[in-house]
Parts: structure tokens; sequence; C-alpha cells
């Protein structure tokens, strides 16, 4: 076999070195980026919430609390008594500021009332359910991303399409979710509006844009009894429908049971298909 000089060549060239690695400074930039953007993306959250942007981490807690005491200082993030006795973080000028500058879109939080008030809970619960599913692979938009031009599809197309505006969205690919959850008590009424949109499943979400309608997902409190009176209301919005066609909107409905400790410790999550009552 004759050998040329290009083999040659390439036998005698020393090997490529190794990608560089970042320095600490620029990992500890990552991060503090990181951690910005997603409180950008939810108003405010809490220093357990903001563990998932160490996926994987021992001390993914620590790792944040942290950051977060740094941003403080540095004024990019202002902690906030929650209603739950704990605190919660936003964005102030300086932090919308240091991200607006990179391109990222962001607004702060000085003003919100969802921290104090009475939705915090329902609010939170939906952010780090979100956070979880990020992790799972979809894009997550809560309706405060919504809200504030954050997400692919706007708030006036999902209200002009689905008559409510959900509290948030996932969307994987052209495939997207509505996400309705249940931190108290919804009327019967209220829960088959919610049931009814899985009519809207296979479809598309708006003529101008990609998506598709893929599902809904309900999440609440494991320790609640949700899943039953979702059921009941979804078999009552259904009624009119052959057993087939129930069962088929059925399982465009998947129940996202959290597993919750006091005060709003987030210990896992679960999910089934809808199963109705017979």
């Amino acid at each position: 076999m004759r050998v040329t000089n290009d083999v040659l060549s390439g036998l005698l060239r020393p090997p490529a070195p190794p990608p560089k690695q970042p320095t600490s400074r620029e990992r500890a930039l990552a991060n503090r980026l990181r951690v910005l953007r997603t409180v950008a993306e939810h108003g405010h959250l809490r220093c357990s919430d903001l563990a998932t942007c160490w996926p994987g981490a021992k001390y993914g807690e620590q790792m944040s609390q942290r950051c977060v005491r740094t941003l403080v200082k540095a004024g990019e993030l202002m902690p906030r008594r929650n209603c739950h006795g704990g605190l919660s973080y936003v964005l102030t000028r300086v932090g919308a500021a240091a991200l607006e500058v990179r391109g990222i879109a962001a607004r702060h939080g000085l003003d919100l009332a969802s921290v104090s008030g009475p939705t915090f809970t329902h609010n939170a619960l939906t952010a780090r359910w979100c956070l979880h599913k990020r992790a799972q692979g979809f894009e997550t938009f809560t309706e405060y991303a919504l809200m504030n031009g954050q997400a692919p599809v706007t708030a006036q197309q999902l209200l002009k399409r689905y008559g409510k505006l959900p509290d948030a969205v996932l969307v994987r690919g052209e495939r997207l979710w509505l996400v309705e959850t249940e931190s108290a008590p919804k009327s019967t009424q209220e829960l088959m509006r919610i049931a009814a949109l899985a009519e809207h499943t296979a479809r598309k979400v708006h003529p101008e844009l990609p998506y598709v309608l893929a599902g809904v997902f309900i999440v609440f409190d494991a320790e609640q009894n949700h899943g039953a009176r979702i059921a009941k209301a979804a078999a009552e919005r259904w009624s009119r429908y052959s057993a087939a066609d129930r069962a088929l909107l059925a399982s465009r409905v998947t129940l996202a049971r959290v597993d919750l400790g006091v005060p709003l410790v987030w210990r896992g999550c679960s999910e089934a298909p809808l199963v109705l009552r017979v």
C-alpha cells in the first residue's frame, strides 16, 4: 500500500488540543445570567426554585443561595417577603438592564403584587412545575411570560382561540400543551371549561403559528381531591359523546399530582391520564 504525503502529515501532526475549559469567573457569570433570566421569565422565585438552574447538582439549593446573595449584593435581585413568610426574589431595574444589554427581554419585578398577594401559592406552584418540565426538555411559559410577550404565542391569541388564558403553556417542537393549575377548589362549571380545552386537541393553536394543540395538563397538590372533582366535571361536560369519544378526550388530559411539603416544598410529581368516573 502506498502511503501519500497527506496521510503521513496526518499521522505526524500533533493531536488537537482539548477544548478550553471555562474559567471560574466565566462559570460564575454564566450562573448569574441563568438565574437572572429564570427570574425574569417567572416574575418571582425562591432559592429552592432556582436550584433547578443546577440540574443534577447534589447541593443545588446551596449553590442557588450563594448565587442569589451575590446578585442581591450587586443590586440585580431584590428579596421580598412572600405570603408564606419566606423570601422570593424579583429583578431590579439594574438586573433587568443586565439582561437587556445582552438582548434578553426583561422587566423589573419591583411592583409585583403577586409575591405577597393571595395568588402567590398558585403562581409559585405553576412556576415550580414548569421548571420541573423544563428539565424534561420542554420549553415552558407561565402566564407571566405570556402577558409580557416572552412566549412564542401571545395571550391574545390564546384568549381568542380558547376563551381563557391558561396558567402556562408547554412547547416541544410544533406541539403545544395548555396548563391549568388547581391550587384551590374551582366550581364545576369552571372545571368543565377546562375539560373542554381537550376538545381542541390536534387542531392548530392559531392560523399564523405552526403549533398544534397536543393536550392539557392539570397541576395540583396530590393531597387534595382535585382529581375526582375534575373527572366528575369532565364526565358531565362530555356526556353527549360516545364512550369511545369520552375515553379519547380523557386521554388528552394529564393530571399532574405534585407531592408538596409545608410550606410549598417540592418533593416530586407523578403524571397520569384522566380517568373518568363510571
